[in-house]
């Protein structure tokens, strides 16, 4: 359903009365302003949905950019003709050579920290309000979800970050240090166990694209499963799985637009095609440079500028079991020519399955999963997957695995490797094995969709991962610079951009980067 997406819009008008603060707390009746806004249920949705709007920041640029393209999942088809700032930051970040002055982190940095602000808004205003206790559980509940979810982001990427859990009134409380990862951390799980008391105890199908209890589980397991803490997270996924999720018995379908917030989501971003500016583009972006480019996207227009980011690697590829359904549903050829300047003229789409270009022919790869049918150039109807009913199994297969009880992780598993893969069922037991095949498994099934890079670190492979593949990358690739890809402790974090730390000197910079 696409109610979030409409909400979403509702605050367009409204959104900094979030973040102001009057100073003679001098309240017109007839303007919204912070002193007489947040009184109605109706105006609490509308804050709410505001601080829904960030997530789009994880499905945007700044989050594929981090999640995928700094991994081994995905390169870039180099552009001569594009070296502008944006694309020169993508690249740096792909190539391990970003600096605290990137663009790309710092709208992820930004964005999550405006997220956390309406939160904070929202919860420390409620109770003043007027309203039924339901109803402001019910706020309460999602408004900690946001707030956790922001601050899991930014600790996971960033390290230590300010801890911010009340709204921001005047500017000494704008300026925290960071706090240690552990009480952030401290912080999240707080939130989750808040929001998991607070939310219905059921989720309703369809869903409304909106938290649920379900969403808040999942994610509070994902946390325990970054501390270590897989029991913890075992009971919680357990509990997920008797909420009524299921598996698609299609996995292309799982992508498809008349299957948003489907059973098989548990949590996902919310966009919608038109001219209200919550349409995604992600699509366009992961589709080769072309010329003519409406024979792929159905609706007029080239693509000689976005295209040719977050292109799948062979190494991926090879990720795939043969005869793997997912790897033709996820991934693309379109087959043309070049002309002078690099940019495809495309004749079609091709199966990946196999393929090898024709004679005179190129076959460039994209991420075919978020291609469906739009009306308007760059202006796509897809939404993000954030948590799957799929990745909820292969959490619980790692957890059961990690705490020597690999016989019990092998259902869960193969769940997910059910008919809809064409692959057969795992039977192998032996513990580092079943490791190895599970976080095969989670690279595949969940390919594309900003997990990869995490699960590097951590699984604490990224260093040795990326080490290789950017010792492949560089033979195959001549643009990457030489000292492109030297991985040190401290690239396994993104710095904290450099204008929140000349804006705050409470801030201490990232180590081993430039400021």
């Amino acid at each position: 359903m696409r109610h979030s997406a409409i909400v979403i819009m509702m605050l367009s008008v409204g959104l900094v009365l979030v973040s102001c603060k009057d100073f003679l707390d001098l309240s017109p009746e007839t303007r919204l302003n912070t002193g007489n806004f947040f009184q109605t249920e109706d105006q609490f949705n509308q804050a709410l949905s505001g601080a829904y709007a960030p997530l789009r920041t994880y499905a945007g640029t700044s989050g594929w950019t981090m999640a995928e393209l700094r991994s081994d999942n995905t390169h870039y088809d180099f552009n001569s003709t594009n070296r502008g700032i944006g694309a020169l930051e993508r690249e740096d970040i792909a190539n391990f050579l970003d600096e605290a002055n990137n663009s790309h982190t710092r709208q992820k940095y930004t964005n999550d920290y405006v997220g956390i602000a309406r939160a904070n808004t929202i919860i420390g205003r409620i109770d003043a309000a007027n309203l039924p206790q339901a109803f402001k559980s019910a706020i309460v509940a999602e408004a900690k979800f946001l707030r956790a979810f922001y601050y899991f982001d930014l600790v996971q990427y960033f390290g230590d970050v300010p801890l911010y859990l009340q709204e921001v009134q005047n500017p000494e409380q704008a300026v925290l240090p960071r706090a240690a990862a552990q009480d952030v951390y401290v912080a999240i799980v707080a939130d989750l166990t808040d929001a998991i008391q607070l939310f219905a105890p059921t989720v309703g199908f369809p869903q409304t694209g909106r938290a649920s209890i379900g969403s808040a589980k999942t994610l509070l397991a994902h946390v325990h499963m970054v501390r270590k803490d897989f029991a913890a997270a075992e009971k919680l996924l357990k509990e997920v799985t008797q909420l009524g999720y299921s598996l698609l018995p299609d996995y292309a379908s799982v992508y498809s637009l008349g299957n948003k917030n489907s059973r098989e989501s548990v949590f996902e971003i919310q966009f919608m095609q038109g001219v209200n500016g919550v349409n995604s583009n992600f699509a366009y972006l992961f589709l080769p440079r072309m010329t003519a480019a409406s024979l792929i996207t159905g609706v007029p227009g080239t693509n000689t500028a976005d295209g040719g980011w977050n292109v799948p690697t062979d190494d991926l590829i090879s990720s795939y079991e043969p005869g793997d359904k997912r790897l033709d549903a996820s991934i693309g050829i379109v087959e043309g020519t070049l002309d002078a300047s690099g940019n495809l003229i495309p004749e079609g789409i091709k199966s990946i399955v196999d393929y090898e270009a024709p004679a005179g022919k190129v076959g460039k790869r994209f991420i075919r999963k978020y291609l469906h049918a739009h009306t308007m150039p760059n202006n796509t109807d897809d939404n993000w997957p954030v948590y799957r009913y799929a990745e909820v199994l292969l959490f619980l297969a790692e957890c059961l695995n990690e705490q020597g009880k690999p016989g019990e992780a092998l259902p869960y598993l193969n769940q997910v490797r059910g008919p809809r893969t064409g692959l057969s069922a795992i039977t192998e037991t032996d513990q580092q094995l079943l490791r190895t095949i599970i976080a095969r498994e989670r690279r595949v099934e969940l390919a594309f969709e900003n997990k990869r890079w995490l699960d590097l670190v951590r699984t604490q492979n990224a260093t040795e991962v990326m080490t290789a593949f950017g010792t492949a990358i560089k033979q195959k690739d001549p643009n990457v610079p030489a000292r492109g890809y030297q991985l040190t402790a401290s690239k396994l974090l993104f710095p904290i951009p450099l204008t929140e730390v000349q804006r705050n000197p409470a801030i201490a910079p990232t180590p081993g980067y430039t400021y």
